[in-house]
C-alpha cells in the first residue's frame, strides 16, 4: 500500500478526500433541527465549490472559491453551533463539532492544492489585484490581421 503522505500529495485524491469527509460530516450534522437555514446554505455552497474543484482540474478559481468558503465556514460554524445548541440533538452536535475541528485541516489541504495549481498569495491577498489578473483571449476579435490588398466582401448588414 502506498504511503499516506504520497497519497495525500496527489492533487486529485486530496480534493476528493476533503469533499467526501466534509460531505459525510455535514450530512450527519444536518440531521438536527437547526431552526434556520444558514448552516445548510453555506455548507451547500462549500460542497458545490468542492464539486467544481473536482471537475475543473486546472482551475485556480475553483480551489480559491472553496478555500475562501471553507475558511469563512469556521467562523460561521461557531456562530451556528452556539446559536442552535439548544435545538439540536446529540448526533447533530457531535458531527457539527467534528466538522468544525476538521475545517482547519481541510483549509491547509485546499491551500496546498491552490499552490499546486499555480495560485499564489502575493501581497497576502486571496483576491488578485489588477496587476495579477490573468489575460484571456478575446474571441470576438480576430487575432490575425486582415490583408489590406483584398477586395471588400458584400455588406451583410445591407441584406437586412
Amino acid at each position: 500500500m502506498t504511503d499516506l503522505n504520497e497519497l495525500m500529495g496527489s492533487p486529485f485524491v486530496r480534493v476528493k478526500v476533503v469533499a467526501f469527509v466534509h460531505f459525510i460530516f455535514i450530512s450527519n450534522a444536518m440531521l438536527g433541527s437547526w431552526g434556520h437555514g444558514a448552516y445548510e446554505f453555506y455548507n451547500f455552497l462549500f460542497i458545490i465549490a468542492m464539486f467544481w474543484t473536482i471537475h475543473a482540474k486546472e482551475s485556480i478559481e475553483a480551489v480559491q472559491t472553496a478555500l475562501v468558503i471553507n475558511g469563512c465556514s469556521i467562523f460561521f460554524d461557531i456562530v451556528c453551533i452556539v446559536n442552535g445548541w439548544h435545538g439540536m440533538n446529540g448526533w447533530a452536535v457531535a458531527f457539527s463539532i467534528i466538522n468544525l475541528i476538521l475545517r482547519p485541516v481541510s483549509v491547509a489541504l485546499l491551500y496546498r492544492e491552490f499552490n499546486a495549481r499555480g495560485g499564489s498569495l502575493q501581497g497576502g491577498s486571496v483576491f488578485p489585484s489588477t496587476q495579477q489578473q490573468r489575460s484571456y483571449q478575446d474571441i470576438d476579435r480576430p487575432t490575425q490581421p486582415t490583408p489590406t490588398n483584398s477586395q471588400p466582401g458584400p455588406n451583410v448588414a445591407s441584406i437586412f
